[in-house]
């Protein structure tokens, strides 16, 4: 029998080395991984709060309307006449008191010129009606005259009197029209609009510019008739524009329905603030609505979806080590930060509000109680009328 020659050897040695370090790595990667179970099952923490049923809830709702300028004005003068120059246009901001327009004054001013002159003589013949009555009131009183005379020159210092007082009643009136030449604004605001132009002849009234007051907003918002009537006026409100927070009070109510929308405009006046507000822009009323549902406030974070459009709430017993019970709820309103919620809940019961999404129903927990932050407190606070 031959012997087995080395190089024969050497392929199946080739194959089994490799085979055996495979083996071995896989042996010792294997070996590392493997831990000893542990002693005790670990028990979570969870944050709860104990549930606080109520039976109704103020649910917080907006009303929505257009801002509006408080007055809004056609300005125009009060006589006829051809305009002969306006000195604002549109977008410009005016003062009250500002001119902004003027008419042509060439016949006031020749009128004015007139009854100067008359004025003047009218007193040149007063002064010289009293000089005659003088002298002879002292010819009367020497008997060189008669009385007689002393009527006649009486009556006619009195006639001269009254010419004097007439022409100047004619000056006034004309003074009144020179000065009703001059369209000036009565409020601060901004234009609107300028439909004339300088050179125009205009009649008595016919807008010359359209201004709105840029000081005074009011907000016109249309509500239902149980939410009008509920309202009286004088009374604040809240108002929101523009992401803004305004103040309004209640300045009328309309005693009328509006026919399209079977509402009632209730008219509310703002108080003066920093922010940029126009004519035209929405403005919405909170206010709030009793809603005679029993529930609970629970806070958003402690709701996991459940089956058939319910929600799922997770309550313990109390404080301490405490079993996880699954209870099915439906919510009636969602606010901010908290959800209204019916179901098979009671007084006694505590709610878990932290790391609901780890839990399991019979888990054993250690139950800490959670605190409030304020704006939870502001808004839990509110919803139960108590803002």
């Amino acid at each position: 029998m031959n012997k087995p020659s080395f190089k024969s050897l050497l392929i199946p040695i080739a194959i089994i080395l490799p085979l055996m370090a495979v083996v071995g790595l896989m042996i010792a990667a294997g070996s590392g991984q493997v831990t000893a179970p542990p002693s005790e099952a670990k028990i979570h923490q969870v944050e709860v709060v104990k549930l606080s049923p109520q039976d109704n809830y103020q649910q917080q709702q907006l009303a929505y309307g257009r801002l509006e300028s408080a007055n809004l004005s056609n300005l125009g003068f009060e006589l006829a006449g051809k305009v002969q120059q306006i000195w604002v246009d549109e977008g410009d901001h005016i003062v009250a008191g500002q001119l902004i327009a003027k008419l042509d004054t060439k016949r006031l001013d020749a009128s004015m010129k007139e009854l100067e002159a008359a004025l003047q003589s009218a007193k040149s013949d007063l002064r010289l009606a009293k000089q005659s009555q003088q002298r002879v009131t002292e010819l009367v009183s020497r008997n060189l005259e008669s009385t007689q005379r002393l009527n006649e020159v009486d009556e006619s210092t009195q006639v001269a009197k009254a010419l004097v007082e007439q022409t100047q009643a004619r000056i006034n009136t004309l003074l009144v029209e020179l000065e009703k030449s001059e369209l000036r604004a009565s409020f601060e605001g901004t234009i609107v609009s300028r439909p004339i132009d300088p050179s125009t002849v205009v009649s008595a009234g016919q807008p010359v510019v359209v201004v709105q007051q840029s000081s005074a907003y009011d907000a016109r918002i249309a509500l239902s008739s149980d939410q009008a009537f509920g309202l009286t006026v004088g009374q604040k409100h809240r108002l929101i524009a523009n992401g803004i927070n305004l103040s309004g009070v209640i300045k009328s109510i309309a005693k009328t329905r509006q026919m399209d929308t079977r509402t009632i405009d209730v008219i509310f006046s703002i108080e003066p603030n920093q922010h940029p507000l126009l004519p035209g822009d929405l403005i919405a009323l909170t206010y709030s609505k009793q809603v005679d549902e029993s529930g609970v406030w629970v806070p958003k974070q402690a709701l996991s979806s459940g089956i058939r459009g319910l929600w799922t709430l997770f309550t313990v017993q109390g404080k301490g080590q405490q079993t996880v019970t699954s209870r099915s709820v439906e919510v009636l309103f969602s606010g901010q930060t908290h959800s209204y919620v019916r179901g098979p809940l009671s007084a006694n019961d505590w709610m878990v509000v932290s790391g609901a999404h780890r839990l399991v129903p019979g888990q054993i927990v250690n139950a800490v109680e959670a605190q409030t932050s304020a704006s939870e407190e502001r808004e839990l606070a509110s919803h139960q009328g108590k803002l």
